[in-house]
């Protein structure tokens, strides 16, 4: 099979080990996505990767409407080395704008994802497991071999004061985030919540000595976009 034509294949993720000649068990979801959402059939070929083994190309077997397999065939790709790693930091917002930072977040390299409680936060509880699902199908749709850790959630003041954290505040005097990256060492952002940052913890933000104030424009932005710019800065200060 030539190159390009791996990429039309479906492709998930899956948590069991990537080996040559492996049965790898499908979930019932997994199987019901194949089976009735796809139609695909035994023999049919499809793409598996764990965040671990790099991409294998899978024969479906047994394949029913809740269960089956993929037998390992051969490794597309191989699993990248670790570059430095992309922390972003953010406080957690509403349901459908929530899966979207987290999606594009993803697509845009980060790889870990740490909610942080603040003053302003709107949502104060999250579901892991929703968001994890979320991080899975965000890797699957981006061609993206490894995974996101995504962190527990932490409360602002609670972040370790010597971690380099580029702090994205709307107002007062910040540089621009392009002038604060190093391209060779890791990435902390640090988004704020709907409404800011409060005066207090701006001003606790300043204290901290290995934090640096960064700015992302003149406008107001969601957290959201803020998350975006932010991560598109790390990716384009690396490029």
């Amino acid at each position: 099979m030539e190159q390009n034509a791996f990429f039309k294949l479906p492709r998930l993720y899956v948590d069991s080990p990537l080996v040559a000649d492996a049965a790898v068990p499908l979930s019932a979801e997994q199987a019901h996505y194949f089976k009735t959402v796809l139609r695909r059939q035994d023999g049919d070929s499809v793409r598996l990767f764990n965040g671990r083994d790099g991409e294998w190309r899978c024969t479906l077997k047994d394949l029913g409407k809740k269960s089956g397999f993929a037998v390992t065939e051969e490794k597309i790709r191989p699993q990248p080395e670790p570059s430095p790693g992309i922390h972003l930091y953010f406080a957690p917002i509403k349901k459908s704008r929530m899966d979207w930072l987290i999606e594009k977040a993803v697509e845009l390299g980060a790889t870990h994802l740490h909610p942080v409680l603040t003053q302003n936060t709107e949502v104060r509880e999250i579901n892991v497991k929703r968001l994890r699902q979320q991080v899975f199908e965000a890797a699957e749709q981006c061609e993206r071999l490894d995974l996101p850790e995504l962190c527990d959630m932490v409360k602002l003041q609670s972040l370790p004061a010597d971690l380099p954290i580029l702090a994205c505040l709307e107002r007062g005097n910040a540089s621009p985030i392009s002038t604060a990256l190093k391209s060779d060492s890791v990435a902390c952002i640090l988004i704020g919540p709907e409404g800011g940052f409060t005066a207090a913890e701006t001003a606790w933000i300043g204290q901290q000595k290995n934090w640096t104030p960064a700015s992302l424009g003149p406008r107001i932005l969601r957290s959201e976009t803020a998350a975006c710019m932010a991560l598109a800065a790390v990716l384009l200060d690396r490029s």
